[in-house]
Parts: C-alpha cells; sequence; structure tokens
C-alpha cells in the first residue's frame, strides 16, 4: 500500500492489544431494498463517527456502481475484497485506509465466491490491527456474500411501509438469515404517520413468524427520505442517526 502503515504493522498498540486475545468484530449490515445507494451516506457517516471516538472501523462497501447514484468511491482500490478472501492478494491489497482509524474494501464479487473460505473477520483478527467494528453497506441481490464476513450479522434494514416494499424486505431478510445467521434485527421504516402504525404492526408479526431474532424499531423517517438527495439524505435526522450511532455502540 502506498500508505506506510499496513494491516501488518499499523502500531505497537495495536500489535499489543492482539497479544491478550482474540475478539469478535462486530459486524452491522446496513441495507435499503429500495435504494441501496441510501446506505452510503449514512455507512460513511457512523464509520467516520466510530473512527472519532477512538474505534477501528472496517466499511465494507458492496453497492454495484449502477446503484451508486453518482456517489463515488471512498478511494481508488486496487482489488476487489473477494481477491483477498480467496487467498488470491494479501489482505493489505484490498483494504485501505482512509484515515488512522478507519478502513475502506469494496466488495462487488463476494457473492461469487462458492467455496468455504476464512471469513473477513478471521482474516482482519489475524492482521495485526484490533478492528472495533465492520459496517457493510449492502447490496440489493445477492445476500451470498454476506457469509464471507463474520459467524453472526447485525441487520439494519431500512424500507417503506407499504405492503410491497415491506414484502420485498421481509423476502431479503428470509434469504439473508439463510446466509448468516442474525446477531440482531433492526429496522427503520420510512412512511407517514398513518402508514407507520400499520407497518410497525405488520412487520412485527412477520418477523416473529420467519426471522430467528426478535425485531427492533431504531426509528422512522418521512417519505422524502427515497428521493431526497444522497448528500441530504441523512444530515437533517440529527436523533434518528444518533440512535444508529448508539445501536452500533452497544451491539
Amino acid at each position: 500500500m502506498d500508505n506506510a502503515q499496513t494491516l501488518e504493522s499499523k502500531d505497537q498498540a495495536s500489535g499489543l492489544r492482539n497479544l491478550f486475545g482474540q475478539h469478535n468484530v462486530p459486524i452491522h449490515v446496513l441495507h435499503c431494498p429500495a435504494r441501496p445507494a441510501l446506505s452510503l451516506p449514512l455507512a460513511q457517516s457512523l464509520s467516520n463517527a466510530l473512527a472519532e471516538q477512538g474505534r477501528t472501523v472496517m466499511w465494507v462497501d458492496e453497492i454495484d456502481l449502477t446503484e451508486r447514484e453518482s456517489w463515488p468511491l471512498a478511494c481508488k482500490v486496487k482489488f476487489d475484497l473477494s481477491k483477498s478472501l480467496q487467498g488470491h492478494v494479501a489482505l493489505d491489497k484490498s483494504v485501505t485506509p482512509l484515515s488512522p482509524m478507519l478502513w475502506y474494501g469494496l466488495s462487488l464479487h463476494t457473492a461469487r465466491i462458492a467455496q468455504p473460505t476464512a471469513t473477513l473477520a478471521q482474516r482482519l483478527e489475524g492482521s495485526g490491527v484490533r478492528f472495533d467494528s465492520m459496517i457493510v453497506s449492502g447490496r440489493t441481490e445477492h445476500p451470498e456474500s454476506l457469509r464471507h464476513y463474520g459467524s453472526t450479522l447485525h441487520y439494519i434494514v431500512i424500507t417503506e411501509c407499504d405492503g410491497p416494499a415491506l414484502q420485498k424486505t421481509m423476502n431479503w431478510m428470509q434469504r439473508a438469515q439463510t446466509q448468516c445467521p442474525a446477531a440482531s434485527w433492526s429496522v427503520i421504516l420510512i412512511g407517514s404517520k398513518t402508514r407507520l402504525t400499520s407497518g410497525i404492526k405488520w412487520i412485527e408479526q412477520t418477523a416473529s413468524a420467519h426471522l430467528n431474532q426478535p425485531l427492533k424499531l431504531l426509528g422512522s423517517a418521512e417519505p422524502k427520505l427515497m428521493s431526497a438527495s444522497l448528500a441530504d439524505a441523512w444530515t437533517t435526522m440529527p436523533d434518528l442517526t444518533d440512535a444508529l450511532l448508539h445501536h452500533l455502540l452497544i451491539s
């Protein structure tokens, strides 16, 4: 890597922390079935906030180039993360430090990996850097990538409250848990006040019947979120983003 810091030798303190045992990296998957790009500014904001609090974060970006709505990659990348997961290149060739506490990896082809591999969490544990959190900007299709990140995942789903959107979201959630069990399920509902009540009731009842963990409502947003520019989408909801950050910190 051009940056002098590598995953093998970030600093002496990080190495010493690893000598006292491994830990399970909490992995949070942000996903919006109706508008995948909504997870990009949210993941970036949350990753930066965690890093500012002294936590070392890995941001995994799965959003396809055709779904990004012109949102740029966080940096230039040499290799897709799938190359490292398959052992074709070293881990420090497919992840890049955006700051001393925040790392980034593009993961567009991980779903194509058919054979079992060491998970990304396992690779990070052996990297010489103690990662405190991983945030995944999840793609709409091919949840097969999820089994390559860790043994359990914290899923955060963003969905509208109308019937077709809720059903599409639930279908994805069921597919996702077949790939990797959930450590927790959380949801952000988008809709008018009248729709929110019925949406909460539907998704809670359906989740209890089809998911392996109870569902937690993290908050709600108005319908305009679905058409807002990505740059402004989350900036007008500090209470909601604070609730999300708190959820990441305690998970």
